[in-house]
């Protein structure tokens, strides 16, 4: 099962990155990522393993609230992980 993933550039030195990853929810393919790119943990994830307030993740364009970590994937979709900033 392979999974289009795209991260916001904050996530890894400013450079946006596209992968396929295996899972079958948000949370195996979040893994996935991880154990490609371990230093994103701490920026997706607080202290209790649950996602940052201003970390989103759509799956083909659609939010994935409530369920977030355990929402559904299927082969061929794909994901966006987007992250909130704001500043003045």
């Amino acid at each position: 099962m392979s999974i289009n993933v795209t991260l916001h550039p904050y996530l890894h030195d400013g450079v946006e990155v596209k992968m396929d990853v295996e899972g079958k929810t948000v949370r195996e393919c979040l893994k996935a990522v991880i154990k490609e790119y371990p230093h994103m943990e701490k920026k997706l994830f607080d202290k209790n393993g649950k996602l940052k307030g201003f970390i989103e993740v759509l799956v083909n364009g659609k939010g994935t609230t409530p369920l977030e970590l355990e929402y559904p994937v299927q082969d061929g979709d794909s994901m966006a992980v987007l992250v909130f900033l704001s500043g003045g």
